[in-house]
């Protein structure tokens, strides 16, 4: 499967675990025997975003294979004391906000036990006390990020096949400094939908036609279906619309080029 396709069998593995029926608990797990019978609970105190709560877990005892097992929820993470929205709270901010790990844990505790910099957000409510405080660590959340890290580099191989051009790509250039203090652009194409980046070219400049036909030419040896695009952005976009109109494998259909708004500089 792709990288689509496990995401979709991943929501749906979730709404699955969550619509599951009080038959079908019934049912073993292990061996499938619907010989079971309820064998107590235990409770449990994960961490949500409304605060710390107590949940409790239904057990039960199979007949058939004569040993028991517990009901499984979509809001909560074996063997963590975090829901599984505040994994994935704290590794997206990590990600997405380019935090580091302690403020990460420092957000993500003062969100969760109504604390330290969430007093200064609301003076005027009062400290929780010492027992309701959340403790969530900076090495806590190092350990997610390393788990869904490894977990996601065992499913590289072949995380992009099928997936194709949405018609809809951006293009730009990134200065970067090599080796030995040259200095060159990078120039990238990405589908503006999917994310999917295709091969990057290096070049010594963006100012002319020829670096950005070589970066579409080298789009298009990997896969790109240039003659099916409907929409380009670009930043200063009249060279990519120039070459695009100019282009032969376009043929007759129109080619709508998006451009952004240039920020004002040197």
């Amino acid at each position: 499967m792709n990288i689509l396709e496990r995401g979709r069998a991943f929501l749906r593995s979730l709404r699955e675990l969550a619509s599951r029926s009080v038959w079908d608990w019934k049912h073993c797990p292990r061996c499938g025997s619907t010989l079971t019978c309820r064998w107590g609970t235990y409770d449990r105190h994960p961490w949500f975003f409304g605060g710390r709560k107590t949940v409790a877990v239904q057990r039960h005892w199979c007949h058939g294979c004569r040993r028991t097992y517990s009901e499984g929820s979509a809001r909560l993470i074996r063997g963590s004391w975090y829901a599984r929205e505040v994994h994935r709270c704290a590794m997206d901010h990590w990600q997405h906000l380019g935090t580091s790990l302690r403020r990460t844990a420092e957000v993500m505790r003062s969100w969760l036990g109504k604390q330290e910099r969430y007093m200064l957000w609301r003076p005027l409510d009062a400290p929780p006390a010492e027992a309701d405080q959340c403790h969530l660590a900076a090495s806590t959340v190092h350990r997610w990020l390393d788990q869904a890290g490894r977990k996601a580099q065992g499913s590289v191989v072949g995380q992009l096949e099928g997936i194709g051009s949405t018609g809809t790509v951006g293009v730009d250039g990134l200065w970067a400094r090599l080796r030995g203090g040259v200095q060159r652009v990078v120039l990238l194409v990405v589908d503006s939908v999917s994310g999917l980046i295709w091969p990057p070219v290096v070049v010594e400049g963006e100012e002319s036609e020829a670096p950005w036909q070589q970066v579409f030419e080298r789009a298009r040896q990997a896969g790109l279906k240039v003659d099916q695009l409907r929409g380009v952005r670009k930043r200063q976009s009249q060279r990519v619309a120039g070459l695009l109109a100019a282009s032969a494998e376009l043929g007759p259909a129109p080619m709508l080029c998006l451009a952004r708004v240039a920020q004002p500089g040197p």
